[in-house]
């Protein structure tokens, strides 16, 4: 990875995430639609800011080039990806009459960006962010010109965001660019079980940390409380969550909100564990998703995203 500490160019876009943690699918449509531009011959910057264990050791052997750092210039404008929540805009942006356009998959939003940038907000329901991208470089004639790199990092992305196309909101459009995408992309044929294997080891080897990067405080103003959900997709869940659920405590520990629970989609298995100690959380779990927990435990018929889980979660009225 060639990455710069600081970048200055005048009057460019700037392509940035969430104030999060970074995950796969933001990274890799920062460097994505970064490229993009550079094609197209349009001054950019691409800004990536921590990322969380999603983008593995190997994701981060793909060659890129982006800054950490941001240099204010009056003239610079905006192009968000993968977040639209407006309280994770980052610091940086102090001006959100700047932000000309957005890309994202997520909803609840959709109203305040209509208003303040009209069509260029490209909020949709599709699986993965990167499938947006990767229709970007259709619409610009450019598909064919796509990076190994990009169509690796697109790929990835979009293969996680979808549990391996086993979640309820994979979408024909994220088959679609997967199947366009992985002609172009230069991963070995057990890259998918692999990539989620390496998700696992790395929460073995630091489960606090791990919980910690993908965990979101979830304003939740239907219900009595707020909620903190984490997410931990793993190849096989089963043996994580009997050995580690310390780790996972402590993790949710930094949030100060005992409203929390793990949802941990277990691909080889075809299946969620739900993890939580909290009697009110597990009843609205056992509402919405129709199981049963056994202790602290629970298990979903089918794969399912903490983003479906919340939908259902804002359907409930007190």
């Amino acid at each position: 990875m060639a990455s710069s500490d600081k970048i200055t160019i005048m009057d460019k876009m700037v392509i940035t995430t969430g104030e999060a943690v970074v995950d796969i699918d933001a990274y890799a449509c920062v460097i994505a639609l970064g490229d993009l531009y550079n094609l197209q011959g349009k001054s950019y910057l691409s800004i990536v800011g921590p990322l969380n264990h999603s983008v593995t050791a190997k994701v981060l052997a793909f060659p890129t080039n982006y800054s950490q750092t941001y240099s204010q210039n009056k003239n610079d404008r905006f192009i968000l990806v993968d977040f639209s929540e407006p309280a994770y805009i980052p610091k940086f942006i102090t001006n959100e009459s700047r932000i000309c356009e957005i890309f994202d998959h997520h909803f609840g939003y959709e109203k305040y960006w209509k208003e303040k940038i009209g069509d260029m907000a490209h909020i949709e329901k599709v699986g993965a962010c990167a499938t947006l991208i990767y229709e970007e470089y259709e619409k610009a004639g450019l598909s064919n010109k796509i990076s190994v790199t990009c169509a690796n990092l697109l790929y990835t992305a979009i293969v996680s965001n979808t549990l391996n196309f086993k979640s309820f909101v994979t979408d024909k459009r994220d088959t679609h660019a997967f199947e366009k995408i992985k002609k172009h992309a230069n991963l070995p044929d057990n890259w998918i079980e692999t990539y989620f294997k390496d998700l696992e080891r790395e929460a073995y080897r630091n489960p606090e940390e791990v919980i910690k990067g993908d965990t979101k405080p979830i304003p939740s103003p239907n219900l009595p409380f707020n909620l903190v959900i984490g997410q931990l997709e793993l190849w096989d869940s089963r043996e994580f969550i009997k050995d580690h659920l310390g780790g996972v405590e402590k993790g949710f520990a930094s949030f100060n909100n005992p409203h929390w629970f793990l949802t941990s989609p277990s691909i080889s298995e075809g299946k969620n564990y739900i993890y939580s100690k909290n009697s009110k959380v597990k009843d609205l779990l056992e509402r919405v998703l129709n199981i049963t927990f056994s202790g602290d435990l629970a298990q979903t018929e089918k794969l399912i995203l903490r983003k479906e889980i919340l939908k259902e979660l804002q359907k409930l009225k007190y």
